[in-house]
């Protein structure tokens, strides 16, 4: 078995190269027909290349005219917008002269017909002006020609008894003998004016006293123009109303002064009974120059008596006129005998509050003036403890009536 065997393996050795020289042969001949066709392929690709590259470069031979024409074409549109923008500045430029000089030339033509008419009216003023100044001569030659006897007939009896007025000389001491001298009902009474009330923090501040003190609030004005309110807080208030002082260059607004017209006082009474509804009492916010003057002075209790409203005296000055005037419209006289805080000290205002008392049980009535500083208000907080023992303290509705 194993001889057999060898041989097969031999003969089957032997028989190889017989086989590899057929199978050369046949890759040789594979070969050399694959060689034509790499050669076709190469050639073809080549002449791809060469038809691509001559149409590309004959699509860039024609896009470059075109591209030529784009180009002019945006350069002469950019110079076309230069040249728009270049006409539109220059037009412009031609408007805003034009505008100026027609602007110039109105306001020539306004300042013309400005000048032809302040022209006029100065003409029309100096004719006017020209006949009142004829008028006046006229009339004053006329008056002239009157006489002095004729002319004191003519003079009101109103101003007759202004020209009347005593000239006298006051102090509070020679007041007492207007007051009645009895303590009503048994009880000296002292009423408390605290005046230059204007602002709500001043009327709550006083509301918190437990002692009845008499606001007298400022008309209004710029300073405080809802003052006028202050008085609906109150059953019992005045008006303090401002008048001419002697030496006080601060004023209030619409302070009334000597000579004013019967009727400019009395435009003044009848704004503050149109701001103080139910107004009954009035004192006077300086007014040492007004008070001073008769006629002045009588020509305003005239039309509060009228009005129906009753003046108390501040007495401001020893010179007040307003007991002659009252007494000469058949009016009282109430005024003020102590002044609280002269001194913004407490101690001192305490020991004015005591002479407010000893006057009250004096003579039975007694009106004392204070306003709202603050050491005012922390006296009279001390004194209603204790110092008003002896004497009521009221509100001037309930003393006003005491004086004669």
């Amino acid at each position: 078995m194993s001889p057999k065997i060898k041989g097969a393996g031999k003969t089957a050795s032997k028989s190889k190269p017989k086989n590899s020289s057929r199978n050369s042969s046949l890759n040789s001949s594979r070969n050399s027909k694959k060689r034509p066709f790499n050669a076709t392929r190469a050639f073809l690709a080549v002449f791809v290349l060469v038809m691509l590259a001559w149409l590309a470069a004959l699509m860039m031979i024609k896009e470059e005219p075109q591209a030529k024409k784009a180009n002019l074409a945006q350069n002469n549109n950019t110079q076309k917008i230069h040249e728009l923008l270049e006409s539109k500045k220059k037009k412009s430029s031609v408007l805003d002269e034009q505008n100026s000089s027609q602007k110039i030339s109105k306001d020539n033509k306004i300042a013309n017909i400005y000048e032809e008419i302040s022209d006029e009216k100065l003409k029309e003023f100096s004719k006017k002006l020209q006949e009142q100044k004829e008028e006046f001569i006229a009339k004053t030659a006329i008056e002239q020609n009157i006489s002095e006897q004729n002319a004191s007939k003519e003079q009101s009896a109103f101003e007759k008894t202004a020209e009347q007025a005593p000239k006298y000389s006051y102090s509070a001491n020679s007041h007492s003998k207007l007051k009645s001298h009895k303590a009503p009902n048994g009880r000296p009474k002292l009423a408390i004016i605290m005046d230059d009330i204007s602002t709500n923090a001043q009327a709550n501040e006083l509301k918190k006293l437990s002692i009845k003190v008499t606001p007298s609030i400022f008309p209004p004005e710029k300073q405080h123009p809802k003052s006028a309110w202050l008085a609906k807080e109150f059953s019992v208030y005045m008006v303090h109303l401002p008048l001419q002082a002697l030496n006080y260059t601060n004023e209030k607004a619409n302070t009334l002064h000597t000579g004013d017209s019967k009727e400019k006082i009395s435009q003044r009474i009848k704004d503050i009974k149109n701001d103080f509804k139910g107004v009954k009492y009035i004192n006077n916010h300086t007014g040492s120059g007004f008070t001073s003057d008769f006629k002045s002075t009588l020509t305003l209790l005239d039309e509060l008596k009228n009005s129906e409203i009753y003046f108390i005296d501040s007495l401001t000055t020893n010179k007040s006129t307003v007991l002659d005037a009252s007494k000469k419209l058949g009016l009282k006289y109430a005024y003020r005998d102590v002044f609280l805080d002269n001194e913004q000290n407490v101690s001192k205002i305490l020991k004015m509050i005591n002479n407010a008392v000893a006057v009250a049980k004096k003579d039975g009535v007694a009106i004392a003036i204070c306003h709202p500083y603050k050491s005012t208000f922390e006296a009279l907080k001390i004194a209603q403890k204790d110092a008003f023992k002896g004497v009521e303290v009221v509100y001037v509705d309930k003393i006003y009536e005491h004086y004669k």
